[in-house]
């Protein structure tokens, strides 16, 4: 069952990958912090880390090549000069658009062969099997971004 998801996952990165991600130059693993940083501009790396549970370092090396790819601006916190906040650039908010609409291009996709009662059946074993995984690992499982 893992490998069919792995599959499934491998074959929705390289949709999205073809339709938005090669064009702005971005790597898979990178759209959360887009998504955080929509929601929330101005977090640090250690917030950014912890809302989409990777590790710092990690975060460290995207940020870089996001900042280099002009997706990301980083700017010394006015009130702790320690602390770095992350904010999205122009390019960045029109890949948020494309990245958007392919998301949901993809979701019709996957589910074009679904009834609806197939799709809420899906959905709610989806769920069940995502609160499952946040009480067992926790913040690698984060509820909300």
């Amino acid at each position: 069952m893992l490998a069919l998801l792995n599959s499934i996952q491998r074959s929705v990165f390289k949709f999205i990958h073809e339709r938005t991600l090669r064009e702005f130059n971005i790597h898979p693993g990178q759209i959360p912090i887009l998504f955080v940083l929509k929601k929330h501009q101005g977090l640090s790396q250690k917030e950014i880390a912890k809302r989409i549970g990777v590790e710092q370092g990690t975060v460290a090396i995207m940020l870089r090549r996001m900042e280099k790819n002009g997706l990301i601006r980083r700017i010394q916190d006015e009130s702790d000069k320690r602390v770095t906040r992350v904010y999205l650039t122009e390019k960045s908010e029109n890949l948020l658009k494309n990245l958007s609409a392919v998301l949901k291009e993809a979701e019709v996709l996957l589910l074009s062969s679904l009834s609806d009662k197939e799709k809420q059946e899906l959905e709610g074993l989806l769920k069940k099997i995502q609160e499952v995984l946040r009480q067992k690992v926790g913040e690698y499982c984060p509820k909300e971004a």
